[in-house]
């Protein structure tokens, strides 16, 4: 049974309260604090956390909990912090009039500064510009809550000497300072849990710094958290009793001493097969990573089974599927034809994906087209070491009869994820270049590869055939090759490559050198397709390129890039060796480089 995307939340509590220890809060999987026998301060809203912010031309936020019994609405409060022009120029301090948005009782909300004019999107996050002026600080700075005109709650930190509005509502030192180095990622100074909601001396003991933000839920990430395993995924989340942001994703599968990767999945209602989303598909890529000691953990939501199952994919987001629309993409103008005002896979993000995952958790949408009439386009699309990945099967002509054509779309569903969240993980179509159509580079992210699948044997006669029909002259069939994506999912290879392969001179080619991996019985590629084995050395285009270049292997599984969140603005995790161009931030502009992919 489907249910409407609005009523996740429900969904999502049922299954959390019978099977997690996890209250769900503002719509989806963030954590809320239930205080048992004390007495709260009279302030319903706290400020529970504050980010690092690395320029001015960065979303800065804080977050703001409601610790009281009783919803309570915005409309009647004020934000006071220091701030500054997107144009740039000097810090100051500047007011804010918040909106009039419902908190429910023990739930958060995430206020952000709007230096890129976004869409304000859902009711988890609030975006604040006023004119030109945003919400900023470096390593000193403050924020205060005020409800008319008095101080409903204050932070300083680093060396700001603002007082709060309100006389004597704060006392002694600020909080110490956030880091502003962008040698230093990933803090933020929070009132960690479970005091948030019970404890306000108004002084800086009720604060600590931590190398973890958790925006939209508990502040339950310890200070000093490692991540062994390199996931992204603090080691205090991994274990029985540990949570992310009131998240227990060790419920979901996450265990310390392996490498994890969660992904959200949201699928476009529609009849067409390929948007369907398949649990076939899915176990392919579960399987194929579990192969290699990773861990992929998908949540479908209610998509296989009503309730909480890591098995079935479902790990409690409730509904899956969101509102079609004909185009998707990652920017803002190709789908213009749209009847809703969403374009890119993040206008659905914003409204459909909780706050508190968006740390730790891929999203992954099964839309129609990148198209703006809704016309077959390229299978999908992805972010460039990232967090965000698209599923384009729609118009593709696929359908669920068994037999081949059911083959065909679990396969192609399978592959075509597997290579998207290849993208996301930092690979290219050449594995650490863009080069495609190298022969030698089996890899699931090699366009030659990606929907046809590997040859079980790459050492084999046959390993060469793949080339030769994308490249050479367009024989055999794809559902003649062996281990085609026309037979049952069981005999269909998908993989990333081990880097095994020797390199290919395309000036010098041998065609007994096969295809790189060997050759068994005699086999050979037959590169100038004449029917017999070439003893002399060729030169021939290969990739289709229009050079003659040495085509070289790429060992994806020992590069791949986990962590998508250790960034310069308060996200998650310690410094992290590798540095994407753009900066990402999970609350409100997680927007990387997406991997070009060619239409068909």
């Amino acid at each position: 049974m489907q249910f409407a995307k609005s009523s996740r939340l429900t969904k999502l509590k049922l299954a959390f309260l019978l099977l997690v220890s996890l209250v769900t809060s503002c719509g989806g999987g963030g954590g809320t604090v239930n205080p048992v026998n004390v007495t709260v301060p009279s302030s319903a809203l706290v400020i529970s956390e504050v980010s690092t912010c690395f320029s001015s031309n960065i979303d800065c936020w804080f977050e703001i909990y409601n610790r009281s019994g009783a919803t309570v609405n915005l409309g009647n409060y004020s934000i006071q912090s220091t701030s500054v022009s997107v144009l740039g120029g000097a810090i100051f301090t500047s007011t804010f009039t918040l909106p009039s948005l419902s908190i429910p009782a023990s739930s958060y909300v995430v206020i952000s500064g709007n230096p890129k004019n976004s869409v304000q999107r859902g009711t988890q996050k609030i975006l604040l510009r006023k004119g030109n002026v945003v919400p900023f600080w470096g390593s000193n700075g403050f924020v205060e809550i005020l409800l008319n005109g008095s101080t409903s709650d204050f932070v300083s930190f680093g060396s700001s000497t603002q007082a709060p509005v309100t006389e004597n509502y704060w006392s002694g030192q600020p909080v110490t300072a956030l880091p502003s180095s962008a040698l230093d990622y990933g803090k933020s100074i929070v009132r960690p849990w479970p005091s948030t909601a019970d404890t306000n001396t108004r002084t800086a003991a009720d604060w600590i710094r931590v190398d973890w933000v958790t925006p939209g839920g508990r502040n339950d990430v310890p200070a000093g958290t490692l991540d062994a395993d390199g996931d992204g995924i603090p080691d205090s989340a991994e274990v029985v009793g540990g949570t992310f942001a009131g998240i227990d994703l060790y419920a979901m599968g996450a265990r310390t001493g392996r490498k994890d990767i969660f992904i959200e999945i949201d699928s476009m209602s529609s009849v067409d097969p390929g948007i369907v989303p398949r649990a076939e598909s899915l176990q392919m890529v579960v399987d194929r990573f579990a192969a290699h000691g990773i861990a992929i953990h998908f949540d479908a939501g209610t998509k296989f089974i009503f309730s909480f199952s890591a098995s079935n994919f479902n790990l409690g987001q409730g509904s899956s599927v969101v509102a079609y629309e004909p185009c998707v993409t990652m920017d803002q103008t190709t789908c213009s034809s749209n009847v809703s005002d969403k374009r890119s896979i993040y206008d659905w993000k914003d409204e459909n994906m909780d706050l508190s995952r968006r740390s730790i958790f891929h999203y992954l949408l099964f839309g129609n087209s990148q198209f703006a009439n809704g016309s077959k386009s390229s299978s999908g699309l992805a972010e460039l070491v990232g967090n965000d990945l698209i599923v384009t099967l729609g118009n593709w002509g696929l359908t669920a009869t068994a037999g081949t054509s059911l083959n065909r779309l679990i396969n192609y569903q399978a592959s075509t994820i597997m290579h998207e969240l290849g993208h996301n993980l930092g690979l290219k179509h050449g594995g650490n270049e863009d080069t495609n159509y190298k022969p030698n580079y089996l890899s699931i992210m090699n366009y030659m590869y990606q929907l046809s699948g590997l040859d079980p044997n790459p050492a084999s006669l046959t390993a060469y055939q793949r080339w030769r029909l994308h490249i050479g002259d367009k024989t055999p069939l794809e559902c003649a090759l062996v281990g085609s994506p026309c037979g049952d999912k069981s005999q269909f290879i998908m993989d990333f490559s081990d880097g095994s392969s020797s390199a290919l001179d395309e000036s010098n080619l041998l065609e007994n050198s096969n295809i790189g991996r060997g050759s068994t019985g005699g086999a050979y590629a037959d590169w100038n397709m004449n029917g017999a084995l070439n003893l002399g050395s060729q030169s021939i285009d290969l990739n289709g390129d229009g050079a003659l270049t040495v085509l070289k292997d790429y060992n994806d599984w020992e590069n791949l890039i986990l962590p998508f969140t250790r960034q310069f603005n308060g996200n998650s995790g310690i410094s992290f060796m590798f540095k994407p161009t753009k900066l990402l931030n999970p609350v409100s502009d997680d927007r990387q480089n997406t991997a070009i992919e060619n239409q068909p």
